[in-house]
């Protein structure tokens, strides 16, 4: 009976099969593949370890061998399998997955019958320049807007499925989507020459007007700052290493970098070629070196006691996880323990990979080295402080030298530091690095010298990772510091000869005072900076208790141990010098936590009184000061991590990780790309500058289409592939595969050239359609995936902040530089082992700087760019998946910079107008309104806005007139405010700006604001 049945529903399927056969082609990879994917290629695919049954349903060769009989359904097992009943044998297993619907069955079948053809991924085809659709359309008076090959194409889908074309978009809506889509910013955020454009195509938009003004977008910095955020993410670009340590990492500078290579529209090719590989390009320059920085955004594990051997291939792995991502879409860290599943990447290609990356310098040290030393001012900024400094030195002509740095004559130690003189009369520490030191300097003083105060100056030194001081994290502790002088005519004590294991007795962590030497002891002190609790009086107490909590500290919150700083001690009693003398300092380094010692340190002396009270109204050698800050700014480089590749005579072994197991060693291999990608007759050096070449080679089927993909999707919501990040045989189908082809193939013919893609999209009449939704697309098209209307979607976590700080008029144009630290709700971060961070809040133009600026520690992103979707940057992140939460909506309304944002427009607002020329307050207001909603939307506000939006002044206006101190908060104006002092005339002021406050709160909330 089970036998009669089982073929009753083969002959049914294969009579079914065989009558659509006729007229429905089958596509294999839109329908065939996916069934197999989904079903079956888990257990019957490339994976050979838990292949089953020794089945393989991935190719014709081995699945026709006895699943499968091409052109004859009723016959294959694989239909037996999947038609069964019997829970035992039926495919796939219900613990696996759920059976086969019907119409999947028939298609199956039907395809069988068909021949059971096999077609290489879409993906892993040849790109192929396809022939561009004709358009016809019977339709005169409607006839297609057609700008570009983008709209043949996109047209004939949309006919296709009984839509059209949505009419053009309104010229200002669209110079809005076109401004916030290539730069980020809203129009009237641009500078004169830019708007001039904008207002060209206002007055008289045409296609040239349009191109001239895209043309002026794409060339501005605005445009090359907000794409670098694609990269960044890209990059898993962060100013922190990550883990549980999760330290400052210096790495601005190659985010520097990117944006002007972006600005000078290098092409992607270069760009992507000097970021894998600058450092093996012939002569490679300073900025080539800079590009591999790119591959050290990889997290680095600094906590005490982890095996570096371990988090050094966690980082290789990441390198080639995220290169073969970013660049071909594909993912491949399922090969890490096994062969790919789904995509042809065996385990052991996996490996042959990773050896394009196995052999550089890097291997997860605590200090981040190989460090590439890089001047952060360019040319024209040097001049301009070379100019400040040579007036500032004019100044100084004829003037008394305040500071006289003193040169050791004898410099000693405690616990065996050994020391070096340098150049700039700074002592170097080197050698070992005791648990506790105290170092001894012996200085010659000449006849008629007086000495107030020393200064202590704290240098950070390349030897020490560019820290100040010695610890591995850059941390120093002075427990003490002590002044002695010498008798004349007596020796030298040497105690501090004696060897010592860096522990000290019970009594005293001083050293005591030898009998020739007179202690001369200090009154006060003062300091640039100090950590909390740690200021330099400390240091000057006359005893000290071994492993004690006091002492000089300097860890800043924005620069931590990277700054110098310096410290001044005054003598109770100034010493006269009246014959040649010497003197003794110590520097004693005994607290809580061993091995904190100064790296390199500078001593100098003056003959000025009360100089810690002048230096602490700065009035003591201001001139100075002020040059050594400027010095400082020009000169400082930066010591930015770099990808360096070891020499030939120390390159490592690769081999396979037998289950991903950095310890279980397979076989060895070597560098080799995976077979599926091989490209014949063509001979790439097998290192990362020869991996590279075989991306951007003509013949890689994926390097241009995952590109083009890419950049369509950042304006036009959404990708031609979805799955963005997947391109492989489990990614989605494109839903303009013709499109994507001939995109990828003019952008590759076309020298990579990234602002000529760009141009190219927002050109089309496609992405300049309205935005309106009929119920006809909602039903045929409702995502959009024909692109039967203009792109909607809600704007990126930089461009809601941005946007907001543009139209208010607060956004600075500053560009470059160190990480900045806008209004943050959180205030302080504590991480294990490192005491965590400070967020220490900018001021000045760079409290409102571009969001791209913003320091993005790791394990605590700011919560306004993490509410938006940006990701910690832990890992290669290749789109941002939108989210939709009431969190989102608290930001808005509530977070400080909105707060900032809303009261400069209000200003903004309420000044825009004369009020002696509205005799109606009602038609003063609604004006004023109209101006704001204009400034935010760059379009003519809706009557009824207005009107809700007079209304809600109004009420407002109510309750701060009986509530003034309420007044005081909206506006910022709360501290020390007395309304009884205030006059009637301000209080009006006040309530008026709070009132409008409310106001332009809500227009920097409207869907319209948020959404491009």
């Amino acid at each position: 009976m089970f036998n009669a049945l089982r073929m009753l529903v083969l002959t049914l399927l294969t009579c079914v099969a065989n009558f659509v056969a006729a007229d429905e082609p089958i596509d294999f990879n839109a329908q065939i593949r996916p069934l197999l994917n989904r079903h079956c290629i888990a257990c019957h695919g490339p994976d050979e370890e838990d292949r089953q049954a020794g089945l393989r349903l991935d190719t014709f060769e081995e699945a026709t061998d006895y699943a499968i009989v091409p052109g004859d359904a009723e016959s294959s097992d694989v239909m037996d399998r999947i038609t069964t009943d019997d829970d035992d044998i039926r495919m796939p297993p219900a613990e696996h997955a759920d059976a086969l619907t019907k119409a999947e069955i028939e298609l199956i079948g039907k395809w069988i019958n068909k021949g059971a053809n096999y077609k290489t991924h879409w993906a892993f085809s040849p790109v192929t320049d396809p022939a561009v659709p004709e358009i016809k359309n019977a339709d005169t008076e409607k006839p297609p807007r057609i700008n570009n090959e983008i709209d043949n194409f996109i047209l004939q889908r949309v006919l296709e499925a009984g839509l059209e074309q949505s009419p053009a978009a309104e010229p200002a809506s669209l110079a809005r989507r076109v401004s916030l889509d290539l730069t980020g910013l809203p129009p009237g955020a641009h500078d004169e020459a830019v708007r001039q454009t904008i207002d060209a195509y206002l007055a008289q938009p045409n296609s040239q007007t349009f191109e001239s003004m895209v043309d002026r977008l794409l060339e501005s910095p605005s445009y090359a700052e907000h794409w670098a955020s694609v990269w960044l993410d890209l990059a898993r670009y962060a100013d922190t290493c990550g883990y549980s340590g999760d330290e400052k990492r210096d790495i601005w500078p190659w985010r520097d970098w990117l944006i002007r290579s972006l600005q000078e529209n290098k092409s992607y090719r270069t760009l992507s070629t000097e970021m894998l590989a600058g450092d093996l390009l012939p002569n490679a320059s300073k900025d080539q070196q800079l590009a591999t920085a790119f591959h050290r955004n990889t997290l680095s594990n600094n906590e005490g006691g982890t095996n570096d051997e371990e988090f050094r291939t966690i980082a290789v792995k990441d390198r080639l996880s995220t290169t073969l991502n970013a660049w071909m879409g594909l993912t491949v860290r399922c090969a890490e323990c096994h062969t790919h599943k789904y995509d042809p990447i065996s385990h052991v290609e996996y490996y042959q990979l990773l050896d394009f990356f196995n052999h550089t310098v890097d291997a997860d040290n605590r200090d981040d080295r190989p460090k590439l030393e890089v001047t952060v001012l360019d040319p024209a900024a040097a001049a301009k402080v070379n100019v400040q400094i040579n007036k500032l030195k004019k100044k100084l002509d004829g003037a008394p030298k305040v500071w006289n740095t003193l040169l050791p004559s004898e410099m000693k130690s405690r616990a065996g530091t050994e020391f070096e003189l340098l150049d700039d009369d700074s002592i170097l520490a080197t050698g070992p690095l005791p648990g506790v030191e105290e170092y001894a300097f012996t200085f010659d003083v000449p006849a008629s010298t007086t000495i107030r105060s020393i200064r202590l100056e704290a240098l950070p030194h390349v030897k020490h990772n560019g820290n100040v001081g010695r610890a591995p994290e850059g941390a120093f502790i002075l427990s003490q510091i002590r002044m002695a002088k010498l008798e004349p005519g007596e020796s030298i004590d040497d105690s501090t000869d004696k060897e010592s294991d860096g522990e000290t007795d019970k009594d005293s962590a001083a050293t005591a005072a030898s009998p020739n030497e007179i202690i001369l002891p200090f009154t006060s002190a003062a300091n640039d900076f100090n950590q909390p609790n740690h200021h330099a009086r400390s240091a000057i107490a006359e005893t000290v208790e071994s492993g004690g909590k006091q002492g000089w500290a300097v860890n800043h919150p924005v620069d931590g141990y990277r700054s110098q700083h310096e410290a001044i001690f005054e003598l109770k009693e100034p010493l006269v010098v009246d014959q040649p003398t010497q003197i003794k300092i110590y520097l004693l380094f005994d607290p809580p936590w061993k091995r904190l010692n100064m790296g390199c340190v500078r001593i100098s002396i003056c003959d000025v009184e009360d100089s810690v009270a002048k230096y602490e109204k700065k009035k003591l050698d201001p001139l100075n000061r002020e040059i050594k800050t400027l010095i400082a700014k020009r000169d400082a480089p930066v010591r930015v991590p770099v990808i360096q590749e070891r020499a030939e005579k120390h390159r490592r072994e690769t081999f396979v990780n037998l289950r991903g197991n950095f310890q279980s060693k397979g076989e060895k291999v070597s560098a080799k790309f995976p077979e599926a990608f091989e490209i014949e007759g063509e001979t790439f050096p097998m290192n990362r500058l020869g991996l590279a070449n075989w991306m951007f080679d003509n013949r890689n089927p994926l390097t241009a289409r995952v590109a083009v993909n890419r950049y369509w999707a950042r304006i036009m919501g959404m990708g031609i592939t979805e799955t963005e990040e997947d391109f492989g045989t489990q990614g989605s189908q494109p839903s303009h595969p013709e499109l994507l082809d001939h995109l990828a193939t003019e952008f590759r013919d076309g020298d990579w050239d990234l602002r000529a893609l760009m141009k190219k999209i927002v050109t089309s009449a496609t992405y300049q359609q309205s935005q309106n939704v009929s119920d006809k697309m909602l039903e045929l098209d409702p995502r959009n995936r024909l692109y039967s209307r203009g792109p909607r979607v809600r704007l990126s976590a930089e461009v809601v902040r941005d946007q907001a700080l543009a139209v208010s008029g607060l956004l600075s144009k500053k560009m470059y530089g160190k990480p900045v630290y806008p209004p943050n709700p959180i205030k302080r971060v504590v991480n294990a082992f490192t005491g965590g961070m400070t967020w220490q809040e900018s001021q000045g133009d760079d409290r409102y700087r571009r969001a791209i600026y913003t320091f993005l520690k790791r394990s605590a992103p700011h919560p306004l760019f993490e509410t938006f979707d940006v990701s910690s940057r832990d890992v290669c992140s290749m789109r941002r998946l939108r989210t939709n939460t009431p969190l989102q909506s608290f930001m808005t309304l509530n977070d400080i910079t909105f707060i900032e944002a809303a009261r400069a427009l209000a200003t903004e607002m309420v000044t825009s107008t004369n009020a002696k020329e509205f005799p109606i307050e009602d038609k003063l207001i609604a004006t004023q309104i109209r101006h704001g909603i204009k400034l935010a939307l760059y379009e003519e506000p809706d009557e009824t806005q207005v009107e809700v939006l007079t209304r809600v002044y109004q009420n407002s206006r109510e309750k701060f007139a009986v509530d003034l101190k309420s007044a005081a908060e909206m506006t910022g104006k709360s501290d020390n405010f007395d309304a009884e002092k205030l006059p009637q005339a301000e209080q009006d002021k006040l309530i008026q700006h709070a009132a409008m406050t409310v106001v332009s709160n809500v227009v920097l909330n409207l869907d319209s604001f948020l959404n491009n």
